[in-house]
């Protein structure tokens, strides 16, 4: 019988001398730690974070009682007590003991059909189970699109339309995958509608998306139904799908709000929707991803997220239980949160429209305005970020500035408060311009 320890240590030795000499060589430990990351991290930092930090540096010199409408969470305050179903759905999920187990990546079907039921109800688009994919919010539905449809950069070069003033999200995560954001400008002079002749120029045989944002963060509009036609007329000639972002949808006032599926004979669209925005439930995180393929042409989109969706097994198996009841919110709720937002919106355009040095244009959707600073007016500060800051230090009034959406020169507020803090907003505004305008 062979000598195993001499056949292990010939093996051992036949493996040793077929090593290159520099693997043989003795290694020294480091000396220190040298703990590194992946440069994605640097690419995916957060402007609104930083710029906060920028804003809120020196606190408020003031006894007035601060303000936060920077931030768009509508919980807040609140501006509205949630549906009442919401917490009884949850509370059956978790009595029930039957929703505490894995969940299939997509979503279950039963919580995947409701969806489809809700958008069938309200946007007048007809979806199957399938065309469902629930996501962590908003913000993960996002991530994962731009990963099914973007290669990293070091394989292709591709890029992605984005609208400005631009939620920065979509830039940043575009960036993690070094996919090159290209910006079409949203006028202002045209109630923030997006440049078409802009939008057509930039696209190519390159462009793997277009994403429109409608309702609109930051400007609060809402887009004509003859407007989407135009865009959808680009995304057909180029034949490229479109992002539809429209966690706001039907949070709109002067006009109703035509989802931009509802339009489309023949481009895929990927409508992003959720319960953070509508129905005040931004804590929960569950978001959604409807495609609507109308001539069968988006199969690897479709092949993409389902793969995607098993890296994550989308939102916790509890709220998926409670999402057919809560989907089904009565009409009534909605027009009460919505006559909430409505009268802050008129409060804020009057009061920011008489104030002479800022202006705005009135918002018809979403949760957010944006004003313009008229630098001639006020000479002292060398930015809207600057502005800001002094805002915060004298009135205790914290809004974003408009760098954090690629919008120079404005600052965002959030109507997603109750009316009585709105109206304070516009006195101390009032004030604060009155001490710094150059007259």
């Amino acid at each position: 019988m062979p000598d195993l320890r001499l056949l292990t240590s010939a093996a051992s030795n036949d493996t040793l001398c077929d090593l290159p000499l520099k693997q043989l060589a003795v290694r020294t430990p480091p000396a220190a730690w040298n703990i590194r990351v992946s440069p994605a991290i640097a690419l995916s930092r957060n402007p609104i974070r930083s710029t906060i930090a920028s804003v809120t540096s020196t606190p408020p010199q003031t006894t007035k009682a601060p303000i936060n409408l920077g931030l768009g969470d509508p919980t807040s305050y609140p501006l509205h007590p949630p549906p009442p179903t919401t917490s009884a759905a949850i509370i059956t999920a978790v009595s029930g003991e039957r929703s505490n187990g894995y969940v299939p990546g997509a979503g279950t079907t039963t919580a995947r059909q409701a969806v489809a039921d809700y958008h069938e109800r309200w946007d007048r688009v007809q979806y199957d189970a399938d065309d469902i994919t629930l996501t962590h919010g908003v913000g993960q539905a996002l991530d994962m699109l731009f990963s099914v449809l973007c290669p990293h950069s070091r394989i292709e070069q591709t890029n992605v339309l984005l609208p400005r003033p631009v939620f920065a999200q979509y830039p940043m995560l575009l960036a993690n995958l070094g996919v090159e954001a290209r910006f079409y400008d949203c006028i202002e002079e045209n109630g923030w509608e997006a440049d078409l002749d802009m939008l057509r120029s930039l696209v190519d045989e390159r462009t793997r998306a277009i994403v429109v944002t409608n309702p609109s963060n930051p400007c609060g509009t809402n887009f004509s139904a003859k407007h989407i036609s135009d865009i959808l007329a680009v995304a057909e000639e180029w034949k490229v799908p479109i992002i539809a972002d429209e966690i706001y949808g039907h949070i709109t006032w002067s006009t109703p709000f035509t989802p931009l599926a509802s339009l489309s004979n023949s481009v895929p669209i990927l409508t992003l929707s959720g319960l953070s925005k509508r129905f005040l439930l931004p804590g929960w995180r569950v978001g959604w991803i409807a495609l609507h393929d109308p001539l069968g042409v988006a199969g690897p989109i479709r092949e993409g997220l389902a793969v995607w969706a098993n890296r994550y097994f989308g939102p916790s198996s509890l709220t998926q239980a409670a999402l057919p009841e809560i989907l089904l919110t009565p009409d009534a709720w909605h027009a009460e949160v919505l006559a909430k937002v409505k009268l802050n919106a008129e409060i804020m355009t009057s009061s920011i429209n008489q104030i002479p040095g800022i202006s705005c244009v009135a918002p018809t959707g979403a949760l957010y305005m944006l004003v313009r600073i008229d630098p001639l007016s006020f000479p002292e500060f060398t930015d809207d970020v600057d502005f800001c800051a002094a805002l915060y230090r004298e009135e205790a009034v914290f809004v974003l500035p408009g760098q954090c959406f690629e919008a120079v020169g404005y600052f965002r507020v959030v109507l997603a408060s109750p009316a009585e803090i709105m109206r304070e907003v516009g006195v101390r505004l009032a004030e604060f311009c009155a001490r710094h305008r150059v007259l």
